[in-house]
């Protein structure tokens, strides 16, 4: 199924927007034809063409759906950015497409960069939830330092300290079966600081273990959306 996104689908008429207009140009879609729109907010409506203005089309709503997400779980993600966009981009992309409910970014002692293009982020969440027929945006948080959150609920945290005893995700999931929702933080290159890990156990944080081997940032977001996506 190929959708189109719309931010509006509230009344009987709709309107896509330059940008998806021209996806359904380069798909050769004409007046007449129908399509199938989402507006990231759980709707997927059936839509019909019915003129083209400008560079925008209009569309008539014939059918219109609310649908559940796929799958019964809340994942956030909080990771500090790392120094090349593209790196940190790419893991948000994939995140998506494995389940990514929502994601903040944070400043820590040894971050490497302290700025994210959100703009951009939410280009590439919408390119994503399309590619793989979800039909929820995740939500994206600008950048924040790391003291300011409450690590409040149930929170875990990856950090690479050999002296600290740590359990392994999937173990972590497991004695988890009655919770819903999931907070996981991922530090910069540096890792997480003294300070910032001893405030980890002050606030009862648990410390998880990604496996044996060092991952990069990014590869340690993503493996955490494919760990949940496989285990809940």
């Amino acid at each position: 199924m190929q959708l189109f996104f719309c931010d509006n689908l509230q009344g009987p008429t709709a309107i896509l927007n330059e940008e998806e207009s021209r996806h359904c140009k380069v798909l050769r879609k004409q007046i007449g034809d129908e399509i199938h729109v989402i507006d990231g907010l759980g709707a997927l409506a059936l839509c019909r063409i019915t003129k083209i203005q400008g560079k925008e089309m209009l569309l008539e709503l014939i059918n219109l759906e609310r649908l559940k997400k796929s799958r019964d779980y809340y994942f956030h993600l909080f990771i500090a950015p790392t120094k090349q966009n593209d790196r940190i981009e790419w893991m948000f992309e994939k995140a998506v497409e494995a389940g990514l409910d929502e994601i903040t970014f944070i400043e820590t002692e040894h971050s490497e960069k302290n700025r994210v293009n959100i703009s951009r982020l939410e280009r590439i969440a919408l390119s994503a939830i399309k590619q793989s027929a979800q039909f929820y945006l995740p939500k994206i948080n600008p950048l924040v330092k790391l003291s300011s959150i409450s690590l409040d609920g149930n929170c875990m945290a990856a950090h690479c300290r050999d002296d600290a005893e740590k359990i392994g995700l999937v173990e972590a999931l497991g004695k988890s079966k009655n919770i819903k929702s999931f907070s996981i933080l991922i530090g910069p290159e540096g890792d997480f600081s003294p300070a910032e890990i001893q405030r980890f156990e002050q606030k009862n944080v648990l410390p998880i273990s990604l496996g044996n081997n060092r991952l990069r940032t990014e590869t340690a977001g993503l493996y955490c959306a494919m760990v949940l996506n496989a285990n809940l």
